[in-house]
């Protein structure tokens, strides 16, 4: 056993690893990467959001492109998409782990792994177990949300070699060239890596302020088509080619569910919408698309921005579509700032006020003025953009009176013009204040069922309740109660205006190949999906059983020893008792320590 420690001020030689192969940095020629794209999870449920096309890594793929390191790229969700194998919780999509051994290269000195969903990583963990065994030579390195979110655990519970935290495009070349010259790892920011028994973690990685620099994704590495035929993107169908669009990185907020902070830092930083422009005129001209969704966390801030980028396209004529799916800022849409939007071709757009209820706003920090959201949502209406609105329940703090006031402000929604409604249970998602303070309280165990939680949020009936004051009936009742509400009442709108209800919107869905709706995206998806699910129950299993349940045994051992010696040496704070109390701290402090702090583990419970 290795006796537990964790000092920040330790550094030096990198010596020979214990659980996997020592990374070589004596090669005389450049690395060749091998970059994965691992198979994606699924299950029944109603959502607009499909697998979509692995931006990140395609990121990565232009960063190493222009470095002058050549790489292959294994999609395995776009070679093998209707390959459906039976997982934790509903299935996997794409190849399966024996087809993606074959076709790693055998020159490749690197492969790198995407994992930005927490639900995956158990899938991640026995990709490189596998790999490591079949190629025990070859460096693996994995970057992307998750391991961002739980570094040293990822580390600690898997063979890799290397986790890059935060955006990956400046890391992962300067790691390829420190380990091509033999340099001391701990100069790499952003980095963790082995040492003997020891896990090192570098400090982070500033955030990256020249972002008109960085490469455009390496799209020609991936099929795209594949992604469109099979509907695996995110937000409203179009027939159309479509792209995924990353216009600006970060949001300034932190909501105290969302992982964001920790990923980015709470900072927004656009690209020049001329250049974005440009991007998407090229993949016009070269590809033939003309579906832009874009996957940015808040790509409205700043309003004289979106004004430029909507009268950028109008001035290219560029004959697009374009979405928000992942929810926006209501401050800079006006009457103006709408009419733009619908002329430049933007179909949908969502909001995210999360609760009707004013309290449970404040206590996650959403800063939302309530009449200003209302004012954005009816000039979107008068625009005839398809609004979306997507709610969350089960915060650790809601109570039954704060659902209660939702119920007025969602009829409020359909009334106002809202066209579609989405409420999601709330996931304890990592790296997040209210996952550390529900952890802490002892509410969180770091298990199987922990990692399939994630799916069940957006599904029909939840997996588990975070929430003292609801039950899992309540909160299944209760997202029953407030989808109705809204829907019924949007009903009574359209019926008023001669315009076809939701529900007959659906069923046209089915029908028709261009969607008005993200209702009729959502149900087509939920319909197949659960086909999809059924099907993959009397499948193949992912792995054995006992091999399974091998898998998770030691995890949350091993979460809390990693947790108890970051409090124990100031890397983070304990967390409050009340997690009503969270909105009175800013999380900046706390970031900044933690990012800011190289450390070294040695845990007892990974050996």
């Amino acid at each position: 056993m290795v006796e537990p420690s964790l000092d920040p001020a330790r550094s030096g030689e990198v010596v020979r690893m214990t659980r996997s192969s020592t990374p070589t940095t004596d090669r005389r020629s450049r690395l060749k990467f091998c970059l994965i794209r691992p198979p994606a999870t699924d299950s029944f449920r109603f959502t607009t959001t499909m697998v979509t096309p692995p931006l990140g890594l395609a990121y990565i793929g232009g960063a190493l492109k222009r470095a002058g390191y050549p790489f292959t790229a294994i999609d395995t969700v776009a070679e093998a998409p209707t390959t459906h194998t039976r997982y934790v919780r509903g299935y996997l999509i794409g190849l399966r782990f024996e087809e993606i051994l074959r076709r790693i290269p055998a020159d490749a000195d690197v492969i790198g792994i995407t994992a930005i969903f927490t639900h995956e990583w158990p899938t991640v963990v026995m990709l490189i177990a596998r790999i490591k065994a079949a190629y025990p030579e070859k460096l693996i390195v994995v970057g992307g949300e998750h391991v961002t979110s739980m570094p040293e655990f990822c580390m600690a519970t898997s063979q890799a070699d290397f986790i890059v935290m935060g955006e990956g495009e400046e890391t992962i070349v300067d790691l390829a060239g420190a380990l091509e010259r033999g340099d001391d790892l701990s100069s790499v920011d952003g980095i963790v890596y082995r040492a003997g028994k020891e896990i090192r973690v570098n400090k982070r990685r500033a955030r990256r302020a020249d972002v008109d620099d960085i490469p455009w994704p390496a799209w020609e590495a991936f099929d795209l088509k594949t992604y469109h035929d099979q509907r695996f993107f995110n937000g409203m169908y179009s027939p159309h080619l479509t792209v995924p669009i990353l216009a600006t990185r970060g949001c300034p907020y932190q909501c105290t569910y969302c992982s964001a902070p920790n990923m980015w830092t709470p900072r927004w930083i656009p690209r020049d919408y001329g250049k974005v422009v440009d991007e998407i005129e090229y993949y016009v001209k070269t590809l033939g698309a003309r579906n832009f969704p874009f996957q940015d966390l808040t790509a409205i801030v700043r309003r004289d921005w979106i004004a430029g980028f909507c009268r950028e396209i109008l001035a290219r004529g560029l004959d697009i579509t374009w979405q928000l799916p992942s929810g926006t800022r209501s401050e800079a849409i006006d009457d103006e700032v709408a009419q733009l939007l619908h002329r430049s071709g933007m179909i949908s757009m969502a909001y995210a006020p999360e609760s009707g209820s004013e309290t449970t706003r404040k206590l996650i920090k959403k800063k939302m003025h309530t009449e200003r959201l209302f004012e954005s949502i009816r000039a979107a209406a008068r625009a005839k953009l398809n609004v979306g609105c997507l709610m969350v329940i089960g915060f650790p703090h809601d109570r039954l009176e704060h659902l209660q006031e939702t119920l007025p402000f969602v009829e409020r929604l359909a009334e106002e013009g809202v066209e579609d409604m989405n409420v999601t249970f709330y996931m304890a998602l990592p790296g997040t204040e209210l996952f550390y303070q529900l952890y802490d309280a002892g509410k969180i165990v770091i298990d199987r069922k922990y990692f399939t939680h994630i799916l069940a949020g957006t599904s029909i009936i939840p997996s588990v309740s975070y929430c003292d004051q609801l039950s899992l009936w309540q909160l299944f009742v209760w997202k029953l109660r407030l989808s109705l509400r809204f829907y019924r009442r949007r009903a009574k709108v359209q019926k008023q205006h001669g315009e076809l209800t939701s529900f007959a919107k659906v069923l046209r869905g089915f029908l028709e190949i261009d969607h008005e709706t993200r209702l009729q995206t959502a149900v087509r998806n939920g319909v197949k999906l659960a086909w999809n699910t059924v099907l993959a129950s009397f499948g193949p299993r992912w792995i054995a059983s006992s091999e399974e349940k091998r898998l998770f045994a030691g995890w949350d051992a091993i979460y809390r020893e990693v947790h108890r010696m970051k409090l124990e040496s100031g890397v983070r704070r304990p967390s409050v008792a009340d997690p009503a109390r969270l909105h009175e701290h800013n999380v900046i402090d706390e970031l900044r320590e933690e990012h800011g702090t190289p450390r070294v583990l040695a845990l007892s419970s990974a050996d």
